[in-house]
């Protein structure tokens, strides 16, 4: 099975995953829509929302991620995937997570010793865990992004998509 990371939605290249709890989906939608990205797709757990949008803007030359920390009022809490920040140039996705407005951790998959926010050893033990980080890493076994997705899930109890 190919797992979600690598292509949350066939047939929209760039699509952002946005895990949301301590807000209405209304809040989020309405908030993507003011910064020109399209909800795609949506979805309801019992703690966590799920939301899907275009990663790009529909407005011409808009191409910077959505400022996420504006969509995330006090209470709460975006977990947000970007699955392919640049598909043409193969990057590797990133995570941020914010709460009550900010980033309090964020890292590309390239490189998750590199970590920015408020809080940015948040997620080091689960990533510890996974292999990703410290002295026992293993990068090379070609399955790091699902162990990087699997530990932050786990970290933050999101819930699992079950992707065709």
């Amino acid at each position: 099975m190919k797992h979600w990371i690598y292509g949350a939605l066939p047939h929209h290249a760039e699509t952002n995953v946005v895990f949301f709890r301590g807000l209405s989906l209304d809040t989020l939608v309405r908030g993507l829509l003011d910064q020109r990205r399209m909800p795609l797709a949506y979805g309801r757990g019992a703690d966590w929302g799920l939301v899907m949008h275009d990663m790009l803007s529909w407005e011409s030359g808009d191409y910077d991620l959505a400022h996420y920390g504006r969509l995330c009022p006090p209470g709460g809490e975006l977990g947000v995937f970007v699955t392919e920040p640049c598909w043409a140039k193969a990057h590797r996705p990133r995570f941020e997570y914010f709460r009550d407005g900010s980033l309090i951790t964020g890292f590309s998959f390239e490189n998750p010793r590199d970590r920015v926010g408020e809080e940015p050893d948040l997620l080091l033990p689960a990533l510890t865990a996974a292999r990703l980080v410290g002295t026992a890493a293993d990068l090379d076994r070609g399955d790091d992004e699902e162990r990087t997705v699997r530990a932050i899930t786990g970290f933050f109890s999101l819930p699992e998509l079950d992707m065709p």
